[in-house]
């Protein structure tokens, strides 16, 4: 495995330095720092980003660490996981399953289009024990002045600190962007590409056992020594903009610049979606799992693939004003249409579904002002029939702070797998009703003070909420689930001392939806100038109050409800080191400083313990031609 990731990194380097002569020279362009844009953005006419140069928390490069704070993996880097903070997501069309690993995955929202005078490659490079290896490069440049391309590639490897626990993932995104002379017309494209595999080890066989060992060797047996996940995720998507507006002409001390005002736009888009998931087993008999072998009469052996495709097609109109800099307005009506296929082993079902979309946005930035905001979408025809979304948003400006209150209405079918699924241990075929969700939520930001922070509460009520019970199958809560979230953020400044903190307050009286009731990350640095560089000396903490974690099923790729053992109520400490000198940022972390200091249990998934204390390094290098 060590001279496959020998190949990979030889090949992308190459790969990479062959790139800036495929350039065409512009010497008589000014230039400018390298920006981006995504999707979004384009749609409703907003400007361009700059890629972010801030050196905090590069050494979190887990991204469930660095997203999520609170949440559950399996205790290495590319294993199943999910989100410890509740939430409920927007409606938005058919979804056939949970996919654990997505966190990981390279995503179609986070496309970066480029838009760059001169070729520009950032690497990310860390290592530490376990063969942990996590590679991260984007390589971006025009190729014409109005076409550009981009390339990204990650690649995460690890063993893990107990047997059967090695990962490995690969993750490919490569895009275009072009637009026409007069900017009329402009073509965004992209395809990605995610997987790889993760062992099932089924969780630590002796939870006491494991306990009562210390060091840096803890080790004991699990229960799965043949067993893993694979999967595979293809992606393809076009999207094409017609604009309706006027040129105009900009004057900067002597040049004069030509642009276009867009009023309005068309747009088409096409996008195709592949996943495959696979459970293999090659001889585990763990009954706690593969009690009921329904599709063969060899109980420890089976092959399970589950298979979903999408093809989409969507079509929308947009209306802009911006007749000043303060007040924009929005509007933006569409439909899509979806082809949908799903396969398992006991069948193959098609779908199909007819969404209508509108948007509405009257933004006005200034102070002592309102802006409004309206989002809906609904499903006309098809498997989710009836299901929409309604989203209304008032935000107010005040001087010292903003104030938005926001409320959500959705109606969706759950996820298709728990419809209907069939593998070699676990067969179901239901009749679910359609979830409900009602979500208030207010928010305050500070934009005047010096470190500002946020102030968040939300309030859900979920009707026939969906969850598999402790039998591992699927159920709906026949009574209303009520869940209570606080969350706050605030930065602190002494001198050169910085104390980040993100807290977290959850309250559900739902067995069906346990949560921990209090999290926090909290992040405390001294960072100073040195000779030209940034340097900061630190310390991460993460904490949650202990809960009934959900367990993990393997076979169906799904957590579910247990009501036996606790976790959490642990903190976990890495100092860290890092150092910026011009365009590279260069850091040593030592993970879990604090594990023999409590010699006892530490989980974020029941009988997956938390990784042991492992030295990691990285360097961050932005690279201009």
């Amino acid at each position: 495995m060590r001279s496959k990731n020998f190949i990979s990194v030889f090949f992308l380097r190459g790969f990479l330095l062959c790139f800036p002569f495929w350039s065409i020279a512009q010497s008589n362009e000014k230039k400018i720092p390298t920006q981006f844009i995504v999707e979004e953005n384009i749609t409703k006419n907003l400007g361009f980003e700059y890629l972010d140069s801030n050196i905090n928390e590069t050494e979190n490069f887990n991204v469930w660490y660095r997203r999520e704070r609170i949440f559950q993996d399996l205790g290495n880097i590319g294993t199943a996981g999910r989100s410890a903070v509740f939430n409920m997501q927007n409606f938005n069309g058919f979804k056939s399953v949970f996919n654990p690993f997505e966190n990981y995955f390279m995503q179609s929202k986070d496309v970066k289009y480029f838009n760059t005078t001169i070729p520009v490659t950032e690497l990310f490079f860390a290592q530490g024990s376990k063969e942990l290896l996590f590679l991260k490069a984007t390589h971006a440049q025009n190729i014409l002045p109005r076409w550009s391309v981009a390339l990204d590639y990650q690649r995460i490897t690890s063993e893990g600190f107990f047997l059967r626990q090695k990962t490995s993932m690969y993750n490919l995104q490569f895009n275009t962007r072009y637009f026409s002379k007069n900017k009329r017309y402009e073509l965004l494209a992209h395809t990605i590409w995610n997987f790889g595999y993760a062992q099932e080890n089924g969780g630590i066989s002796n939870d006491s056992a494991f306990e009562a060992l210390t060091g840096a060797n803890k080790s004991v047996n699990v229960w799965l020594n043949n067993s893993e996940n694979q999967y595979h995720q293809r992606n393809l998507f076009l999207k094409q903009y017609y604009k309706f507006g006027s040129p105009i002409s900009l004057i900067q001390k002597e040049d004069t610049l030509y642009d276009y005002l867009t009023k309005a736009q068309v747009f088409h888009s096409i996008r195709t979606e592949e996943n495959n998931y696979v459970f293999i087993n090659n001889g585990d008999t763990f009954n706690g799992l593969f009690n009921n072998p329904y599709l063969s009469n060899i109980p420890q052996y089976t092959y399970d693939s589950t298979y979903n495709g999408i093809m989409e097609n969507k079509f929308g109109v947009q209306l802009f004003s911006t007749s000043d800099s303060i007040l924009k307005r929005f509007v933006n009506f569409g439909t899509t249409h979806q082809a949908i296929a799903v396969s398992q082993s006991l069948y193959t079902k098609y779908y199909q579904n007819i969404l209508l979309h509108t948007q509405l946005e009257w933004t006005r930035n200034k102070i002592k002002s309102l802006s409004f905001f309206f989002n809906g979408t609904y499903c006309i025809n098809g498997f989710n029939q009836d299901d929409y979304s309604v989203t209304a948003k008032i935000l107010l400006r005040l001087k010292p702070i903003n104030i938005a209150i926001e409320v959500n209405e959705q109606r969706f079918r759950p996820e298709y797998s728990y419809y209907r699924f069939s593998s070699h241990y676990f067969t179901w075929d239901n009749n679910l009703n359609a979830t409900q969700v009602s979500n208030k939520r207010l928010l305050i930001h500070t934009n005047t003070f010096r470190n500002n922070f946020s102030l968040a509460l939300n309030h859900y009520t979920v009707s026939d909420y969906t969850y598999l019970n402790a039998a591992m199958l699927p159920e709906q809560q026949a009574t209303n689930a009520n869940v209570l979230q606080i969350e706050l953020s605030k930065t602190f400044q002494l001198g050169k001392l910085y104390l980040h903190n993100q807290l977290y307050y959850q309250h559900s009286k739902s067995t069906s939806i346990p949560l921990p009731e209090f999290g926090a990350f909290t992040r405390l640095y001294f960072q100073s100038k040195f000779y030209g560089s940034i340097i900061q000396l630190g310390i991460d903490a993460f904490y949650n109050t202990a809960y009934y974690g959900l367990g993990w099923n393997p076979i169906s790729r799904l957590f579910y409800i247990q009501q036996q053992t606790k976790i959490g109520n642990y903190p976990l400490l890495n100092p860290y080191f890092s150092m910026q000198v011009k365009r590279v940022t260069v850091f040593a972390q030592y993970d879990h400083v604090n594990q023999n200091l409590i010699n006892k249990g530490f989980y974020n998934t029941p009988h997956y313990p938390i990784a042991l204390q492992s030295f990691k390094f990285g360097i961050k290098w932005r690279m201009y031609y």
